[in-house]
């Protein structure tokens, strides 16, 4: 489990719930490789449909690797001049995402997103989305944000972004799962992934498998002879003590963003490199991330970072995620490479895995994330 400050504002329970595990069953009519919160998503909807017999598996905990170490962002409107065919997706999300806040109230906020500097193009692409932006002048903005120097001229403002805390929801969808009679078998890596799986603790034979494990993906799948071209992007993140109210929305400055948790704690960061699976962060980037912070925070210049973590995001090489049929295996299926927004589109990536398991057809434009256009993935 990452040492995220996600984790450090979650109670004994749920830290409990999380990294609570079943006994390994010999069958399920699902299998699901990966207990993110993709495969959480996907768990959930399927039981909607009324799938009863479902297992998930995990090398760690529930949460333990990048849905537990991002940055919690529901940033439909920011993102979507980068989204392309998934910005029908998106809007799908969010919508999810205001089902879920009412089902599980667990730190789902939208608490709008101000963007600095005057980004007329991705405010215009926004609009064009069909998501609600602004553009706001210095005044406006020091209305909006008290808390930021007076040095940014400007901001386009998305007033229906806003932040997720994914452990808390994960934990409440863990804890609802297994109410469900969902069975949660952590701490079980897989060694040999198709309809019949292997692990450690034994085998399982499955109805369906589904492969949600992020940047292990490629591992995972290896054994089926097919490769996606998917690898680990390290990010970092920090975080301050928890203090009074201080910042009113998500701030996205120059360099990297920055969040006020709901439990007080201040976070920010956003780095990206490329350096395989190498764990911890670097000195020198968390300065990076303090130096901007900062700067545009200067009541935090003498707070000391509390904590400072890095995840693994899955990064696909044309940035468009894998979603659908592992090609040339009936009753497999695959969502990853999601990359940044992972988080964002978990809730929309579950419905579309249950709809294709369950009716074999899904309304949703999914034709771009067929695994299919790597058939032949990489060796």
């Amino acid at each position: 489990m990452q040492s995220s400050i996600w984790f450090q504002t979650l109670d004994e329970s749920q830290l409990r719930l999380l990294a609570a595990s079943d006994p390994l069953p010999k069958t399920a009519d699902v299998a699901i490789i990966g207990a993110g919160m993709i495969g959480l998503a996907t768990a959930y909807y399927l039981s909607l449909a009324g799938v009863s017999n479902l297992c998930i598996l995990d090398r760690d905990t529930a949460l333990a690797e990048a849905s537990g170490a991002n940055a919690g962002g529901l940033w439909f409107s920011q993102q979507s001049p980068e989204l392309g065919p998934l910005a029908p997706l998106a809007k799908v999300s969010s919508r999810l995402y205001d089902e879920l806040a009412v089902r599980f109230p667990a730190g789902i906020r939208r608490t709008g997103l101000l963007e600095l500097g005057a980004n007329e193009e991705w405010m215009h692409a926004a609009l064009q989305a069909g998501f609600r932006a602004q553009r706001v002048d210095a005044a406006a903005l020091r209305r909006l944000e008290p808390a930021l120097t007076e040095q940014p001229a400007g901001a386009v403002f998305y007033p229906d972004d806003g932040q997720v805390h994914p452990a808390k929801l994960g934990a409440a969808l863990v804890a609802h799962l297994k109410n469900s009679g969902v069975r949660f078998c952590l701490h079980t890596e897989v060694s040999s992934a198709g309809l019949h799986l292997e692990t450690a603790r034994g085998g399982i034979d499955a109805g369906v498998t589904v492969i949600a494990s992020g940047a292990w993906t490629p591992i995972v799948t290896r054994a089926l002879g097919w490769r996606p071209p998917i690898k680990p992007m390290r990010g970092q993140l920090l975080a301050t003590p928890a203090r009074s109210p201080f910042l009113r929305h998500t701030i996205v400055g120059p360099r990297y963003y920055y969040w006020q948790l709901a439990e007080g704690p201040i976070a920010g960061g956003g780095t990206v490199e490329d350096a395989g699976f190498e764990r911890g962060t670097n000195p020198a980037d968390l300065a990076s991330i303090r130096e901007e912070m900062n700067a545009l925070l200067p009541a935090l210049a003498d707070a000391p970072t509390a904590c400072a973590w890095s995840g693994f995001r899955p990064y696909c090489e044309d940035l468009k995620p894998v979603i659908g049929r592992v090609p040339g295996h009936d009753r497999l299926y695959v969502a990853a490479g999601h990359f940044k927004k992972g988080i964002m589109l978990a809730p929309v990536t579950g419905k579309i895995l249950a709809d294709l398991i369950t009716t074999a057809q899904t309304d949703l434009p999914i034709g771009p994330l067929d695994p299919a256009r790597f058939p032949g993935g990489r060796r």
